[in-house]
């Protein structure tokens, strides 16, 4: 295996394991699962996991993890939409 395999693995390992652990803290109390931190998350061990799975070819599994991110993204855009109409609504 070469190092370059060795770090795409790697990208691979992490981005699964954040997903997990998101999974994991949402489950146990320690995160909504309409946090910034959780949507965060998703979308950047989702975007890890596609990298390892371009390299390797698995792109039936890159259009799903592709969806997840997308996913990820609108529910950041959602958080960022709320945030910003609470901020404006106790500045009045």
């Amino acid at each position: 295996m070469s190092t370059l395999d060795v770090g795409f693995n790697a990208l691979g390992t992490i981005g699964a394991s954040m997903l997990v652990f998101g999974f994991f803290r949402v489950n146990s109390g320690r995160w909504n699962n309409k946090s910034f931190w959780y949507e965060l998350d998703n979308l950047l061990g989702a975007t890890l996991i596609i990298i390892y799975q371009i390299r390797y070819h698995a792109f039936v599994t890159v259009a799903l993890n592709a969806i997840w991110a997308a996913v990820a993204v609108g529910g950041l855009v959602v958080f960022f939409r709320r945030y910003h109409h609470h901020r404006t609504r106790h500045r009045a």
